[in-house]
């Protein structure tokens, strides 16, 4: 049921909280998914999702979900259900526990800092620590959230730590290629040019894609659900398995040239306007799960 009350008194309270210049994200302060059928809308970078589900029910010994004061543990049933069956996989292999990251909150929509994507409930964060105390034992409420992920990347970032990328992180991503629902998982350039190496370029490998960043965990992404009008796709990748010149780039003057601008451009943003991007982008048709509630 929409109360459209609720959402004017939200925009109200964003109007002042702008205007004295603090950051006000509505979509951060819903606790509780929007009432209704599953729909995942819009795109995975400017959209919402209706009917989400918390993952925290389902934690136990296959996976454990960390930062939770972010509140960043909701999806869409589908990567829900994703979750479980990769987690479930990590413990039939004997890789240990899995760590789940971000996934998205309760109505998604943008989060205040961080993540443009995870707006639409179909995009995850998963660690790659696979070799740790976290597998041995259930992690204290404390060390959920300060404990620090590892980097599978070498002291001067010049590719990947041998010893700690491992054949059992190669088995893990091409697993979860493998899976039809999986459209694309985002690793860090140094990470996709050891699995091209260690691959032989195999056919798989087409789905993962090089992303900055992506050294602490890898970022997967779902196709959109059938059934699901209001969801908009992105597009496939290229059917090949990218590790010639489309990876050669990533470690050009050009690609340099391109973060350095990138980041230097987004030096200049204050906070609020950083957020204030990302909501203008959200589609109309996703205001009034702002002012949805059980009913």
């Amino acid at each position: 049921m929409i109360f459209p009350g609720i959402f004017i008194v939200s925009a109200l309270i964003w109007g002042a909280s702008a205007a004295a210049g603090e950051l006000f994200n509505p979509w951060a302060e819903m606790r509780t998914p929007a009432p209704g059928p599953a729909q995942a809308i819009g795109g995975y970078a400017a959209g919402c999702l209706q009917g989400g589900v918390s993952i925290l029910p389902d934690e136990g010994e296959a996976f454990q979900v960390m930062r939770k004061s972010r509140g960043r543990y909701f999806t869409h049933p589908r990567m829900h259900a994703f979750v479980n069956e990769l987690a479930a996989e990590i413990r039939r292999r004997q890789f240990g526990t899995l760590l789940v990251g971000d996934l998205g909150q309760a109505r998604g929509g943008p989060t205040t800092t961080g993540h443009s994507s995870h707006q639409s409930g179909l995009d995850g964060d998963f660690w790659f620590w696979l070799d740790s105390p976290a597998n041995e034992r259930r992690l204290s409420a404390d060390e959920v959230e300060n404990l620090s992920a590892i980097s599978m990347l070498n002291e001067a970032r010049s590719g990947v730590d041998s010893r700690r990328f491992k054949p059992k992180h190669v088995a893990l991503l091409e697993y979860v290629s493998r899976q039809p629902e999986v459209a694309r998982i985002f690793v860090h350039p140094h990470i996709k040019k050891a699995l091209c190496e260690s691959s032989e370029e195999a056919p798989w490998l087409s789905k993962v894609r090089p992303w900055w960043g992506h050294h602490y965990h890898f970022h997967v992404r779902l196709e959109c659900p059938e059934g699901q009008p209001e969801c908009t796709p992105q597009p496939p990748p290229a059917a090949n398995p990218g590790c010639g010149a489309e990876l050669d780039w990533w470690f050009s003057a050009e690609a340099a040239e391109r973060a350095r601008k990138a980041a230097e451009a987004a030096r200049k943003l204050t906070a609020q306007q950083k957020l204030q991007r990302k909501l203008d982008k959200v589609p109309p048709r996703c205001q009034p799960l702002l002012g949805a509630v059980e009913g």
